[in-house]
């Protein structure tokens, strides 16, 4: 079955350090974790989008090797209208923190430091999680926790709450 690409969400948070081919030593994981990483925030800000909208890692060949970008594709068209008004109403991050998560690399000349995907996850939920009281702050945070929940499930959760 073949995909349509519909939109091209890049790298990674627009204000923030990704991967460099060439640059980085590390460079196929690092990109591939922030990759990862970016669909969760998008996740978080948008929830996940409706069918027949997905997620995919496209791969782009450059003279110094290839690397990937995250792109929206379906597998049909013309998009249903639930789809077309997720797509009309996408939030990206132009930040990690946007999206209330850590930052998943970090980059210490050609080193990349890599948290597991899961731990960024983990961390995210903690960040976005309710107060003792029950009440979130900032208010937007409520969504963003919900909509990893929904994402992401009970494990990721079993590891906040045991990590």
């Amino acid at each position: 079955m073949s995909r349509h690409r519909i939109l091209e969400l890049g790298a990674g948070p627009a204000d923030e350090p990704c991967a460099q081919l060439g640059q980085c030593a590390d460079f196929a994981e690092a990109n591939t974790l922030e990759l990862l990483a970016y669909k969760a925030a998008i996740i978080a800000l948008n929830g996940e989008p409706p069918l027949p909208l997905g997620f995919a890692l496209v791969a782009n060949a450059h003279d110094f090797g290839t690397y990937r970008t995250l792109w929206l594709v379906s597998a049909d068209l013309p998009l249903p209208e639930d789809a077309l008004a997720w797509l009309d109403n996408l939030v990206e991050p132009a930040t990690w923190i946007a999206a209330g998560f850590p930052q998943p690399v970090t980059y210490e000349g050609w080193r990349a430091v890599m948290r597991p995907f899961r731990d960024v996850v983990a961390a995210a939920l903690q960040i976005t999680r309710a107060n003792a009281d029950g009440s979130f702050f900032p208010a937007e945070n409520a969504v963003l926790h919900r909509n990893l929940l929904a994402a992401y499930g009970p494990a990721t959760v079993a590891a906040v709450d045991t990590g």
